[in-house]
């Protein structure tokens, strides 16, 4: 009889098959959960706790052997309750359920935030309660509540900025762009968003711009300004400020508008420069209206010659007549330049545009702008400050002048006309220039708009024009003609001087007759001291002249004098320290000066001639002025 073979392989199997124990599945499952992290807890139909493994316990905050039979609800937060109620019996209708809810640790009261997966839980196909898996989200869900705080804050310290924030990607594309941008450039935040920011800037500025913008990929921070276009097509000066939050990936920009405050620099440098130039004039002018004190004087010297030639006698009228065509000038120059305090008196409107187009004539001759004037000579005068209304009329014709020189190719022509309009005095100022553009009519008076290229102009001129006119109750505005060009209306109301408050009007002085007087001429320039000497020694009169203070005081002291002419401007001793020591050491002479000045806008000098109580004649002066002045200084018997 054959034996059969055993394989050594399979007795070995076999044996071991025989030895390994009957693996008990449920123990099994129930240490399996028992070593899950998250917290398991089942339930019966009643809602009470059927088992729990050792994190589903410490969750709730029993012991192992405790937690059977608790009522689950109890462990819910009070506000969760219907909410998880809701939820379980969807699980017990058999529909799975995931929510996050709030429990309440028995033990320490604590309350803890819960992601739920709750299902049916089912014994040989039969129904008794539910199986819920818990995890513990509280830290997690706070660190995320902590960074949505601080993400809302940052979102709102950014769109709440005054100045635009954006951010760009590596090729110059807009990524995120805060509500100042907006408002700064004109345009929706959709519409930026994925934009290139090259269009934006003018062609001059966008090398700069892209220096910069590599610059800023490369890790470098930075500062630098450009010109922009906004949406509406305006240009705006802005000032950028650079860095790189991610290095070759994004470049951080903080953008501000500067425009308007370059403008109010830019004013200010000129308020400066007007303020130096008012300086300079008023030394200037003194200088300038003393030679042309003489040519007026000698030229009337010469007109009062009875025997003077008439061929003669027309050169000797063209002379005077042009001395006080400068004269005229120099005055206009100096008091526009100066600062100068609102003052109003009795002003002639027309005169004041005389003045005006005198101190522009030059530019608008050379220009070859032809100047109509098309004044009412009815025109009662009105209370006005004429300094302001000459800065108005100034600015008006000089914007007028620019706006025709830029339209070549036509001969140009500015019209100024006045006329009364009933209780008003209307001023229109006409050119033929290109007019203004209709959509900007109603905003050439904002401060700081102006329609002239980059650096021609501070965009304050109309505006201070139009406090001005505002100051004195009129009204200004623009319009453009039917034949084209542009217009400027300004209304002024007819004003008379008040009864209280006002200087009272000097009746003017009987001229001197046939008294004979003794008269010191104090006077640095020559020629103003020979004229004057001339002249009233022809009138009979003695006459001693000096061109020191100094000396002129020591006269004094020796001598008596029915009047003394004194110059305000000496390089030893000026008029008012001269004044000074005579109203102290002797008062009789004192109350005997005239005084003469080529400079009467100098605030501080008016306001000392003004103390004195003495007249003063103005230079260039005409000679009929002292006729006046000197029998006020006759010596009193």
């Amino acid at each position: 009889m054959s034996k059969r073979r055993v394989s050594p392989t399979r007795g070995t199997r076999e044996s071991a098959t025989a030895k390994r124990p009957r693996l008990d599945l449920l123990q099994a499952a129930a240490d399996i959960v028992a070593a899950l992290p998250d917290a398991v807890v089942v339930t019966g139909t009643d809602r009470r706790v059927l088992a729990a493994n050792e994190t589903g316990a410490a969750l709730l905050g029993w012991e192992s052997g405790e937690v059977v039979g608790q009522l689950i609800s109890d462990a819910v937060a009070p506000a969760e309750r219907a909410h998880v109620a809701t939820r379980e019996d969807k699980v017990l209708a058999g529909e799975p359920q995931r929510y996050e809810t709030k429990i309440v640790n028995h033990s320490t009261g604590e309350e803890r935030d819960v992601a739920v997966s709750s299902g049916p839980f089912r014994v040989e196909g039969e129904l008794i309660g539910t199986v819920a898996t818990l995890r513990d989200i509280t830290e997690p869900k706070r660190a995320a509540d902590t960074l949505a705080r601080s993400e809302a804050r940052y979102r709102h310290l950014v769109e709440s900025a005054s100045d635009a924030i954006v951010t760009l990607d590596a090729n110059g594309r807009f990524t995120t762009v805060n509500h100042a941008a907006e408002n700064i450039s004109g345009y929706k935040r959709e519409e930026l968003v994925g934009q290139w920011f090259a269009p934006m800037l003018p062609d001059d500025d966008l090398p700069k711009a892209l220096g910069h913008f590599q610059q800023a990929l490369s890790g470098e921070t930075g500062l630098f300004e450009s010109q922009f276009y906004r949406k509406d097509g305006e240009v705006r000066t802005i000032s950028i400020t650079y860095s790189t939050p991610q290095k070759d990936e994004e470049v951080l920009c903080l953008i501000r508008d500067v425009t308007d405050s370059k403008m109010l620099q830019e004013q200010l440098i000129q308020s400066e420069k007007m303020s130096a130039i008012g300086q300079l004039v008023s030394g200037v002018a003194h200088e300038l209206n003393n030679p042309l004190a003489g040519i007026s004087a000698f030229a009337q010297l010469l007109l009062a010659e009875k025997r003077f030639p008439p061929d003669q006698r027309t050169a000797a009228e063209t002379i005077y007549s042009e001395a006080r065509r400068a004269s005229r000038i120099v005055q206009n120059l100096l008091t526009f330049a100066r600062q100068h305090k609102a003052e109003k008196v009795q002003t002639s409107i027309n005169q004041v545009l005389d003045d005006t187009l005198e101190l522009r004539g030059y530019e608008l001759r050379v220009r070859g702008i032809d100047v109509r004037r098309e004044y009412d000579e009815s025109l009662p005068d009105t209370m006005a400050d004429a300094h302001q209304l000459q800065q108005v009329f100034l600015n008006l014709i000089t914007n007028a002048e620019q706006a025709m020189e830029q339209r070549d190719g036509q001969h140009h022509r500015l019209s100024v006309r006045t006329r009364r309009a009933g209780e008003t005095i209307r001023i229109e100022v006409d050119d033929t220039g290109a007019g203004i553009p209709a959509n900007l009519v109603e905003r050439i008076f904002n401060p700081f708009f102006t329609t002239k290229p980059t650096g021609s102009g501070t965009g304050l001129g109309l505006s201070i024009s139009l406090g001005i006119v505002r100051e004195h109750e009129g009204r200004i505005w623009a319009e453009n003609p039917p034949q084209g060009g542009a217009r400027f209306v300004v209304e002024l109301p007819i004003t008379t001087p008040r009864t209280s408050g006002e200087h009272a009007a000097m009746t003017p002085a009987t001229p001197v007759g046939s008294d004979r007087l003794r008269v010191l001429v104090v006077d640095d320039e020559a020629s103003v001291r020979v004229s004057l000497q001339r002249y009233l020694a022809g009138k009979g009169h003695e006459v001693e002249t000096t061109a020191s203070g100094e000396d002129a005081l020591n006269r004094l002291k020796g001598s008596k004098y029915d009047a003394v002419i004194v110059d305000m401007r000496m390089p030893d001793l000026s008029g008012e320290q001269l004044f000074e020591r005579l109203r102290s050491n002797d008062p009789a002479h004192a109350e005997r000066v005239i005084f003469t000045t080529g400079d009467l806008v100098n605030e501080q000098m008016r306001r000392f001639l003004d103390g004195t109580g003495r007249p003063c004649v103005p230079k260039p002066f005409e000679f009929s002025s002292f006729d006046q002045a000197l029998p006020a200084a006759r010596r009193r018997a």
